[in-house]
């Protein structure tokens, strides 16, 4: 049974982006280039608990995403409502529960709960629907979402944004640090008793500009965090929440 948290009063307000992102105040270096890179990933965000029971199925699904197919960016974004249950989430981050609720107004729902998978910004399920999990993908494939390629160099990370289709709305640009494998015994807790191995999970979330769609390239600091062998992921979405329009990752 899928853990639901419903909207109160009280917790239906939406963060803002500023609290979503809390560097605003980097200054990327921008270089105008010619060439768009035409296929494009598709991204997979799931949203998930070490404190909930129901989660383990949709993280071992995440990671066989993950490792199916390179085309695929696949991230766990460890949410922070369930750390009252007798244990705390050793991932878990604020920006991913006001991430998972900003979505939630975005696509008209109700409710929040893990897990949940979103797929390229534009639908969400219950993230161990397996069969429902490879439909979204497969119909994701084809360049829908644009590839931004995502290099780390001496001046930190440089990013090759492709040119957006005419008349394409401005893009809020988040830059993503992760650990790309991480196992964890779990002591106490829904969970208690079993070690479970989470892919992807998400140490760091900066919105790090605004993106007209024309084709350039920007270098960003690299984020610092936790993550001991960090991986780093560039997305580009409308408003922060939209339709993803161009991603990639490193």
């Amino acid at each position: 049974m899928k853990h639901k948290l419903l909207f109160l009063p009280f917790l239906v307000a939406i963060v803002g982006l500023s609290m979503l992102g809390p560097k605003l105040g980097v200054s990327p270096t921008v270089s105008v280039v010619s060439e768009a890179k035409a296929d494009g990933p598709v991204v997979v965000e799931l949203f998930t608990s070490q404190s909930c029971s129901s989660c383990p199925p949709a993280d071992e699904l995440l990671g066989e995403l993950a490792a199916k197919d390179a085309n695929i960016i696949a991230f766990s974004c460890h949410v922070t409502y369930w750390d009252h249950l007798n244990w705390r989430d050793t991932w878990s981050r604020k920006f991913c529960t006001n991430r998972q609720r900003a979505y939630a107004r975005h696509l008209g729902s109700k409710q929040v709960y893990t897990p949940q998978m979103v797929v390229n910004g534009a639908h969400e399920f219950v993230g161990s629907n397996r069969a429902k999990a490879q439909r979204q993908v497969a119909a994701g494939a084809g360049g829908a979402v644009l590839a931004i390629e995502l290099k780390q160099t001496a001046d930190g990370l440089t990013a090759t944004l492709p040119a957006l289709p005419a008349g394409s709305p401005k893009q809020t640009l988040w830059l993503l640090r992760y650990q790309s494998s991480h196992t964890q015994a779990i002591k106490s807790g829904e969970n208690r008793g079993k070690t479970i191995t989470y892919t992807n999970s998400v140490d760091t979330l900066d919105q790090v500009g605004v993106w007209d769609g024309a084709a350039e390239t920007r270098t960003f600091p690299t984020p610092q965090g936790e993550a001991e062998s960090p991986e780093f992921a560039l997305i580009a979405q409308p408003n922060g929440f939209g339709v993803i329009s161009a991603a990639g990752r490193i």
